[in-house]
């Protein structure tokens, strides 16, 4: 049994009810993440604690390639944990770390890397491409184009381009979008319930 250190009770209590929304949604319960604060909570979970329980929940419902990021585990000695990459200013800050921080999906563990070039991050099987990569959009997509990398960003756009899955703030709650036929290209398999509660786009619409 693990034991929350002091100084980090309100952290997890505040994250936890995130999780319990996220997992709700991801389950068809509720249509999306809400971001204002609840009476329950001291303060408002911030949208990157949001977006960070988004990539944790998005390794449970997408199916990679046999081999995908098996060679991660020559980097690491705790064996071959999912690698969650961030890519350009990270404003996850220590949201992301604490959130995995001891996370299992298929008996694996996570690791976080921050990454400067889209190439170095094509070991990961996650890959969050921040805004600050706006203006260079096209040439990290096409570093990634064919590989079995769940490219995810929150910039305008963005699956339209290419990318895989987009998250959106609407409304004061986090919605998310999906170029399925692009991530099925590249081998990857989203499940039907995150497919349903997504916004399906399609590369190069409107």
């Amino acid at each position: 049994m693990s034991v929350v250190p002091p100084g980090n009770y309100r952290y997890v209590q505040r994250v936890g009810t995130a999780f319990l929304r996220l997992a709700s949604s991801i389950c068809g319960l509720v249509p999306a993440v809400v971001l204002c604060s609840g009476t329950m909570r001291a303060q408002p979970v911030s949208e990157y604690e949001i977006k960070a329980a988004f990539l944790h929940k998005f390794a449970s419902f997408v199916q990679w390639p046999a081999g995908a990021g098996a060679h991660v585990a020559s980097a690491h000695a705790a064996g071959n944990p999912i690698c969650i990459g961030i890519l350009g200013a990270d404003q996850f800050g220590p949201a992301l770390d604490q959130i995995l921080r001891g996370k299992l999906v298929g008996g694996r563990e996570f690791a976080v890397e921050r990454f400067h070039a889209a190439s170095q991050a094509l070991h990961c099987e996650i890959v969050f491409i921040g805004a600050s990569e706006q203006s260079r959009m096209r040439d990290i997509l096409e570093v990634f184009r064919g590989k079995p990398v769940l490219t995810v960003s929150e910039v305008p756009g963005f699956c339209e381009l290419g990318g895989f899955i987009n998250l959106k703030v609407i409304d004061a709650a986090v919605r998310f979008e999906i170029n399925a036929a692009a991530g099925e290209r590249a081998g990857l398999r989203f499940s039907s319930k995150l497919l349903s509660l997504a916004r399906i786009v399609t590369e190069g619409s409107p």
